[in-house]
C-alpha cells in the first residue's frame, strides 16, 4: 500500500504575480495575435484565413473591425515602404 502526501506535508506553490487584465481582454489579445498570424500565413487571404479559423469571411471581418485591425496593417503616416 503506497501512502499518499498529505496536505500539511505538501509545499504550497509560490504565488505568481499576474497581470491585472480581465479575461475578457486576455481573451481579445489572444485574438487578435491568432487571427494576425493566421492571416500572414495566408499571405493575407481573407477566405482561406477564415477558413482555418473556422469562421466565416462575414464574422472574420466583424472580429477584423471590432478588435481595430485592418489587412493589410496600414503603414505609419510618411512611411510608404
Amino acid at each position: 500500500m503506497h501512502s499518499r502526501p498529505t496536505e500539511s506535508s505538501r509545499k504550497p506553490a509560490a504565488p505568481r504575480a499576474l497581470p491585472e487584465q480581465s479575461l475578457g481582454k486576455v481573451r481579445e489579445q489572444a485574438e487578435r495575435e491568432h487571427i494576425l498570424a493566421v492571416l500572414q500565413q495566408t499571405g493575407g487571404n481573407r477566405i482561406q484565413a477564415a477558413r482555418i479559423l473556422g469562421v466565416s469571411r462575414k464574422t472574420l471581418w466583424k472580429k477584423l473591425k471590432h478588435l481595430g485591425l485592418s489587412w493589410p496593417p496600414e503603414l505609419p503616416a510618411g512611411d510608404s515602404g
